[in-house]
């Protein structure tokens, strides 16, 4: 009976944690998200990565401190390369988000207190938008991955 009692109560912390974590699959291709993620771009973002998602000016080069530049959003950088929850979280919560992950050594600034969850993820929704049809679909297989 115990051992029954424990296994009831993993599975309930476990649908419990499903719902605490934020929903952060993006929506690329619902125009109604795209189209405020592409406001809240050019608003926010823009100034950093480029108003056409292009990146800093020499974005491989290193500033000083050895920081990164603003990457480019559209398929020729990195973001692709992470994961939609990866993406939500750098986000969310700057480079911060990425201790113990390996070092994302930018400027990135938290937007948790800016933008609302549902907020990021338009703005993601667009990024993603943007990318080249190849590069969406090899993001796709990292998302599949990453949820098995």
């Amino acid at each position: 009976a115990l051992g029954f009692s424990l296994a009831f109560l993993l599975y309930l912390l476990a649908r419990y944690e499903a719902q605490l974590r934020p929903k952060t699959n993006l929506l690329a291709d619902s125009q109604e998200v795209v189209a405020l993620g592409r406001k809240l771009y050019r608003e926010r973002c823009s100034g950093c990565h480029g108003a056409n998602l292009e990146g800093a000016e020499n974005w491989r080069q290193r500033v000083p401190l050895g920081r990164n530049r603003a990457s480019p959003l559209n398929g020729t950088g990195w973001s692709w390369e992470h994961d939609d929850a990866t993406l939500f979280a750098i986000t969310k919560f700057g480079v911060r988000a990425m201790s113990g992950k390996g070092t994302l050594n930018s400027n990135m600034p938290a937007y948790e207190d800016l933008l609302s969850d549902n907020e990021i993820i338009a703005v993601l929704s667009y990024i993603k938008s943007m990318w080249p049809a190849e590069v969406r679909a090899k993001h796709e297989a990292l998302n599949q991955q990453q949820e098995n």
